[in-house]
This record gives C-alpha cells, sequence and structure tokens, in this order.
C-alpha cells in the first residue's frame, strides 16, 4: 500500500468544473480544500463530490462568501472519495477565486 500527497492549485472557473477524479485502484483523503480571493469584490464558491458509483452529487461548500483579500477552508476534517470520484469547484466569475487542494493518495 503506497501514500502519495499531492497538491491541485486551480483558478476556479465560473462554471462547474472538475478540480480532481481520483483515479482508478485508489482512495483519496482531502486534507484540506482552500479557497482565495485574488480578484475584486466578494465572491462565491462552490465545491461538489460527484460519486460516480452511487450517482449523486452532495455539495461540501455552496455559494459561500470569500471576502476580498481573504481565504477560507471549505472542508472542515477530512473528507474521504474513492476511486472515480469527481471534486469539483466553481465561482461566479473566473481569476477570481484560486483553490488549492491538498490530498492523500492511497493505492
Amino acid at each position: 500500500m503506497a501514500n502519495t500527497f499531492k497538491v491541485v492549485n486551480v483558478n476556479a472557473p465560473a462554471a462547474t468544473a472538475a478540480l480532481y477524479t481520483v483515479p482508478a485502484s485508489t482512495t483519496a483523503i482531502i486534507l484540506q480544500l482552500q479557497a482565495a480571493n485574488v480578484g475584486s469584490g466578494t465572491h462565491p464558491v462552490n465545491a461538489t463530490v460527484v460519486d460516480t458509483s452511487g450517482g449523486t452529487t452532495t455539495y461540501l461548500a455552496k455559494a459561500i462568501s470569500v471576502p476580498l483579500n481573504a481565504a477560507i477552508g471549505l472542508v472542515a476534517g477530512k473528507q474521504v472519495l474513492e476511486t472515480t470520484d469527481v471534486l469539483a469547484v466553481w465561482s461566479d466569475a473566473t481569476s477570481q477565486i484560486d483553490v488549492t487542494v491538498s490530498i492523500l493518495e492511497i493505492t
């Protein structure tokens, strides 16, 4: 069993977009999911997990306002994802919210 730490940094798009998809034969643990407002004004951020085996989508954060020049954590504690689950994030405008996710992959 191998453990691999990963970090993914993206600028949140204005529409739902996959940030991370759990690879085959892997369990992933989200250690941190943070959003920082690098734009102008206050902007909302959303994060969902798509459970591809169950066909459901669940919000981790929905329309959370991120004040100008501030950062917030979107996950309290850890979030476990199974093979092929998809973590998605988006905001109301492109180039306003930077998102960082720290992940532990267990294979």
